[in-house]
């Protein structure tokens, strides 16, 4: 079975996009990559602490731990007492990780997907339609992915979405899901899931963090505010790729129609829709 650990990005107020994140790993991998990242953590603390769980990978809190004043009444992060560059290493490290990790079965990879959905896409779209649409896509590409190993690697596996908690969206997204099972909808219909998603703490796996990581890097690659494709690019080898194209990450703007996003995922999408006319037209 495969594991797909999804967080989102961008639920906030803004100009930003609204992001989707997500870690697809074999069940046979997912423990040796939980004790890798727990491993690379210990080692730049330079100590075993009695309360590891507690040191969440969460991108934006890491860059940005600060101790909060006294008289405030907040909840001081735990990475405030750990040196920024060191807080830094054990990020870039955690990005490594993702990019260079290696499974037991190597038709069985680790891979990513993102999908960063700008808020002048359909603009008429409420956020809750775009993130609708947002989770279809990347479910979508999850599914595709099943039903190719199986069709064309004769490696049947089912896939089991495991979301971050994020309470008031959780019926919604179940629902969702459901449906595109029973019917196909705009993507099609998702027939390899063994199951609707289900929700965690991400506080409790390593795999929900990383997810974390997945969504910050993509966020921060589209958010006109304060721009970064350092993560992104570290991590971009690892989206999901067939044959010599990568599917995995995808982003919807109105520039991609007008031919002037030069990202790496609309020039992507480029030549995927530009190999499939060729393959119609040679058909013909």
């Amino acid at each position: 079975m495969y594991l797909l650990f999804v967080d989102e990005s961008g639920t906030h107020p803004g100009p930003h996009p609204f992001v989707l994140g997500g870690v697809a790993i074999h069940e046979d991998d997912a423990v040796r990559l939980q004790k890798s990242i727990d491993a690379l953590v210990v080692k730049h603390l330079g100590r075993i602490p009695p309360n590891l769980d507690e040191y969440e990978l969460h991108a934006s809190e890491m860059r940005n731990a600060k101790k909060p004043k006294i008289d405030a009444g907040q909840k001081a992060s735990i990475w405030a007492n750990v040196a920024r560059a060191t807080r830094l290493a054990i990020l870039a490290e955690a990005y490594d990780e993702l990019r260079d990790f290696r499974s037991l079965n190597p038709n069985l990879p680790l891979v990513l997907f993102g999908v960063a959905v700008e808020k002048n896409f359909h603009p008429d779209w409420s956020p809750l339609e775009r993130e609708r649409w947002a989770y279809e896509v990347l479910l979508g590409k999850f599914d595709v992915m099943l039903k190719t190993l199986r069709n064309h690697k004769k490696l049947p596996n089912r896939g089991l979405v495991i979301h971050d908690r994020r309470v008031v969206a959780e019926r919604d997204i179940q629902s969702w899901v459901a449906q595109w099972r029973e019917t196909a909808e705009r993507i099609g219909q998702l027939q390899n899931l063994a199951d609707v998603p289900l929700f965690g703490d991400s506080r409790a796996t390593r795999l929900l963090q990383l997810a974390d990581l997945v969504s910050y890097a993509v966020f921060r690659n589209y958010n006109v505010q304060s721009p970064s494709d350092l993560e992104f690019n570290k991590i971009w080898p690892a989206f999901h790729t067939e044959g010599s194209t990568t599917h995995g990450c995808v982003h919807f703007t109105p520039s991609f129609g007008q031919g002037s996003c030069s990202c790496a995922p609309c020039t992507q999408r480029l030549l995927a829709e530009s190999s499939r006319n060729s393959a119609r037209s040679n058909s013909r």
